[in-house]
Order: structure tokens, then C-alpha cells, then sequence
């Protein structure tokens, strides 16, 4: 019996050993088994993160080539757009330009498309526009078309030389780039300049007792001078500084001057700008035609010269009339 029961606490014995032994085994394999669970879930979570990361890098720079790409990149054909642009804070976004755009000096250092009546596809699209701003002068009109069938946007603006005219013409500028502010300001800046400058028109001309007579050369070739009539900016402006024209009762446009009307006419003044007297061979030239040697601006030598920018009617209308009323009725 006592052996029996020797045997049994024996084999009690071996069983609890035998439990020991298989939990001190299964022990370790399961505390490795969770580290590695952590171990992968750490790498996974790390994956994604860096995942993360790269995909938000990646919309954000997509986002900044997005913008860069949206950015207009502007070609302004008349003097008075590139003016009106600048004037709106987006010279930036202007590539290119014809050459009557003469200020502000920024405007001329960038790429010229050539004369505005004189236009070629190729070299507006050279410069890989967004949007064309032009005029009702700009010609040729199939370069205009051409434009529109590359893709390219072109705003075709009314181009009326008075102060409302001016001022119809920023504001559909302001509309195209989105800027109604700024607009409304330039605006009002150039109507209450326009307005002192002919107020001080009218009190000059007063003084004088009667306007004084003008008559403006566009140039002059081979004695004959072109020059301006009815309906032309020059006439305008003129009629803005209160003086007369005495051309515009003759004709309309540009026509060549004879003596006889030369003489007729008699103009106090000869105004001409900076490029038209280059190309009618200098000061002298021009004043010493006979015709003109014959009426009181020859015979006085009053010649006035104004700056290219002088018939831009653009948003410094008022200082043009300010400038060409200081030099008519401001000099004897």
C-alpha cells in the first residue's frame, strides 16, 4: 500500500513538473509574440504617417503649380492699358506690350509686340499670354482671331477720347482683372484731376481774353505736314485745354496741310510729340517751312513738344491737359 501510494505522489509530481515545464515554455513565446505585434503595428503606423506626409507634400506643391500656372500673364496693346494696369497694382502680371506704351517706365523695359496697328500673331504668341487686353485700334483684326483660335483670351475694349471714355475704359479693365477697388479709386483720382486741370483751361483762356489757336503735327514728310482734325484724339485734348483747333472746322481725321490753310488757319501754337518731330527731321525743320514761316506760331518759333505718352488717354488725362495748358497759355 505504501508503495502505491509512493507511486501516485510520484506521478503527481512528474504531472505538476511536466505543467511547470510547458508553461515556463509557452511563457516566452507569447511575450515575443506581442512585441513583434507592437513591432509591426509601430512599422505600419510609421508607414502611413510617412504616407501622409508625402501625399500632403505632393497636393501642396500641386497646389503651388496649380497657382503658378493660373497666374494671367498679360499683353496689353494701347499705351493706355499698360498704364491702366500698372495703375492697378497688376504690372506684374504684364509680359508684353505694343509700342505706343510709353509709361510708367516699367512698362517699356518689357518685350514689344510691335506697332498696335501692325500686329503679327507670332510675336504675342511668342511671349505665351493668357489674356490679350487691346483697343478698338488694334489691327489687324485676323491677328485678334488668330489669338482667340490658339486659346488665347482676348478683352477687346471701347476706346472713346473723353473722360468718361477714360473712365468706361478702367473700369472694364478693373472688371477683367478682378480689382473693383482699386478701380473705383483710380477713377475718382482721374475725374477730380481732370476736372481742376480744365477748370484752370477755362480760367487761362479767360485771361487771355480768347483762346488761343493750335494746331497739332503728327509729322511731316516732304514738306507736308499731317495733321489733326475733327475727331481725333489731338482735337480732343486740345479742345479739353480750351484751345482752339482750327482744323476741325475743316475736316475730320488726318490730312496733309497745305499752305494755303496753313496761312488760314494761322495757329498762335504748333504742338507736336516727341516722335513725330524725330521724324520730321528736328525743331527747325518744321518751323521753317514757308507756310508755317507765314502764320504767328512760325514767326514766333512757337513750337511745343510733348511727351509720347501726351495722347495716351489713360488715367493721367488730367496732368496731360494740366501740361499742354501750362505750355499754351503759360508762355508768351
Amino acid at each position: 500500500m505504501t508503495n502505491q501510494r509512493t507511486l501516485k505522489c510520484e506521478h503527481a509530481d512528474q504531472r505538476l513538473s511536466a505543467n511547470r515545464r510547458a508553461t515556463s515554455t509557452v511563457s516566452p513565446g507569447l511575450v515575443e509574440s506581442e512585441a513583434d505585434a507592437w513591432s509591426i503595428l509601430s512599422g505600419v503606423l510609421t508607414a502611413y504617417a510617412l504616407l501622409a506626409l508625402m501625399i500632403t507634400v505632393w497636393l501642396f506643391s500641386g497646389a503651388a503649380q496649380a497657382q503658378a500656372e493660373e497666374t494671367p500673364r498679360i499683353v496689353a496693346i494701347d499705351g493706355s492699358l499698360s498704364e491702366i494696369v500698372f495703375a492697378l497694382g497688376k504690372g506684374d502680371e504684364l509680359v508684353g506690350r505694343d509700342t505706343t506704351s510709353s509709361y510708367p517706365k516699367a512698362a517699356t523695359e518689357r518685350p514689344s509686340v510691335g506697332y498696335m496697328r501692325q500686329l503679327s500673331a507670332e510675336g504675342i504668341l511668342s511671349l505665351k499670354p493668357t489674356l490679350v487686353l487691346a483697343t478698338q485700334d488694334a489691327k489687324p483684326q485676323r491677328v485678334l482671331t488668330r489669338l482667340k483660335d490658339a486659346g488665347v483670351a482676348v478683352e477687346v475694349i471701347d476706346n472713346v477720347y473723353t473722360p468718361e471714355g477714360v473712365a468706361a475704359k478702367i473700369k472694364r479693365v478693373t472688371a477683367i482683372l478682378q480689382v473693383p477697388q482699386k478701380g473705383t479709386e483710380l477713377i475718382r483720382k482721374m475725374r477730380q484731376s481732370v476736372a481742376q486741370a480744365t477748370r484752370e483751361a477755362q480760367q487761362a483762356a479767360e485771361q487771355m481774353g480768347k483762346p488761343k489757336s493750335a494746331i497739332f503735327v503728327l509729322n511731316m514728310r516732304g514738306g507736308n505736314m499731317m495733321v489733326a482734325g475733327q475727331g481725333t484724339r489731338a482735337d480732343e485734348m486740345l479742345q479739353l485745354a480750351r484751345v482752339v483747333n482750327p482744323a476741325a472746322d475743316a475736316f475730320k481725321g488726318y490730312k496733309p496741310l497745305t499752305a494755303e490753310a496753313a496761312i488760314q488757319y494761322n495757329p498762335s501754337v504748333l504742338i507736336t510729340m516727341s516722335h513725330g518731330l524725330s521724324a520730321s527731321g528736328g525743331r527747325d525743320a518744321m518751323l521753317d517751312t514757308p507756310a508755317i514761316q507765314m502764320t504767328e506760331a512760325g514767326q514766333q518759333g512757337r513750337l511745343l513738344v510733348m511727351d509720347d505718352s501726351f495722347l495716351t488717354f489713360g488715367p493721367r488725362l488730367g496732368e496731360a491737359i494740366a501740361s499742354l495748358v501750362q505750355q499754351v497759355y503759360g508762355k508768351d
